[in-house]
C-alpha cells in the first residue's frame, strides 16, 4: 500500500467516523441527512424507471415459472409507487380484489392514498415506454385495470407500511406472503442475517421471492466499486452503523447461501460482472480477500427463489 493511499485512506476513515458518530444523535442525523433529502436519495419515483423495474422484475419471475400469487410485499420502495402498480394490476387481472400489495420502507419516502395512487397510474399511462410494456403483457385486462386506477374507478389495495424490521415482523403476515421483490434495497439493510430468517419466516411454504441486489460500493462505484471491502470490520463499523442507508458488505455467495440455508430453493440466478479488479486483493481486507474472483468482480446479484413446502 502506498503512502498516498495510505494517508488517503485515513482522511476518508476521521471524516467518515465523524459523520457516523454525529448520526448516533437524532440531532446530528438530521442536521447530515435532512429528511427531505433524504427521502430524494432512495430511489427514482418516475414512471420510466417504474416500468423498468417492473419489466425486470416481471420476466424474471415469467422465466422462472412463477404461477402468481395474492399477497404481495414490496422492500425498499422508496420513492418508486408506479412498480407497485404494475404489479398489482398483474395480479388483478386473475385475482381480483383479493389481490394485497404492501409496501415496506424503513423512511417515509412518499405517501400513498387513492389520489397518489391515482396519479401514479396516469404518469404510466403517458410514458412513452407503457405501450411496449402492455405488448409485451398481452392482456388487455392489465391496461385496462390501470386505466380503471388512473381514471378514479378503481382503487388498487396497496398499502404502505414505514416501520423497522422487528415491528414490521410482528405486524405483518407471518408465512402468508405469495411473493416477495425488491429493487436495489437489501444492500441498504445492515442486520443482513437477521433481515433473510425474518423476510423468509413471512414468505408462505411455495411463495416466491424476485430481488435485484447492487453489490458495488455506492460511493465509489465507477472507480472502486469494491473500496467498502477494504477496511476491516471494526473500521467498516465505526465509518457506516448509524448512517442511514449504509450499505452491508455481503457478496454474492453469502446472499444465496442464506437463503438456501432457510429453506428456499433457488430457481434464477444471474451476476452483473465486471471484467477486472479495480485494486490489489492485498488491498482487501482479510475478511473477504479469500472469496473468488467472480464473486469479487460481482458488483449485482439477480435472483429467484421458491420456498420450500413442509
Amino acid at each position: 500500500m502506498n503512502e498516498y493511499h495510505q494517508i488517503a485512506k485515513a482522511a476518508r476513515f476521521g471524516w467518515r467516523a465523524a459523520r457516523n458518530l454525529l448520526c448516533v444523535t437524532p440531532l446530528g442525523r438530521v442536521l447530515l441527512f435532512p429528511p427531505e433529502n433524504l427521502r430524494l436519495h432512495f430511489g427514482r419515483g418516475d414512471a420510466e424507471y417504474a416500468i423498468n423495474v417492473f419489466k425486470h422484475h416481471y420476466r424474471q419471475l415469467i422465466g422462472s415459472g412463477y404461477p402468481c400469487g395474492g399477497q404481495i410485499l414490496e422492500v425498499g420502495p422508496g420513492r418508486n409507487l408506479g412498480t407497485g402498480v404494475l404489479i398489482w394490476a398483474w395480479h388483478y387481472v386473475r385475482f381480483g380484489q383479493g389481490v394485497v400489495v404492501t409496501l415496506w420502507d424503513v423512511f417515509p419516502n412518499m405517501v400513498v392514498n387513492d389520489e397518489t395512487l391515482k396519479g401514479a397510474a396516469q404518469a404510466l399511462l403517458q410514458d412513452e415506454q407503457f405501450g411496449d410494456l402492455a405488448a409485451e403483457i398481452n392482456d388487455h385486462a392489465f391496461t385496462s385495470s390501470i386505466k380503471a386506477v388512473a381514471d378514479g374507478m378503481l382503487a388498487p389495495d396497496i398499502r404502505y407500511a414505514v416501520q423497522r424490521l422487528s415491528g414490521f415482523a410482528a405486524t405483518g403476515r407471518p408465512g402468508g406472503f405469495d411473493l416477495i421483490y425488491s429493487q436495489a434495497s437489501i444492500e441498504h439493510i445492515w442486520n443482513i442475517a437477521e433481515f433473510w430468517t425474518t423476510i423468509i419466516r413471512l414468505t408462505r411454504n411455495g411463495g416466491w421471492h424476485s430481488h435485484r441486489i447492487d453489490l458495488a460500493d455506492h460511493g465509489r462505484r465507477t472507480t472502486n466499486y469494491i473500496e467498502m471491502l477494504e477496511w476491516s470490520p471494526w473500521a467498516y463499523w465505526l465509518t457506516m452503523r448509524f448512517v442511514p442507508g449504509a450499505i452491508n458488505r455481503w457478496r454474492a455467495p453469502m446472499h444465496l447461501d442464506a437463503i438456501q440455508q432457510q429453506g428456499m430453493k433457488i430457481k434464477f440466478v444471474e451476476r452483473g460482472l465486471r471484467e477486472e479488479l479495480p485494486i490489489a486483493r492485498s488491498r482487501i481486507d482479510r475478511t473477504f480477500r479469500k472469496l473468488a474472483d467472480i464473486d469479487l468482480r460481482t458488483t449485482a446479484l439477480d435472483l429467484v427463489a421458491v420456498k420450500s413446502g413442509p
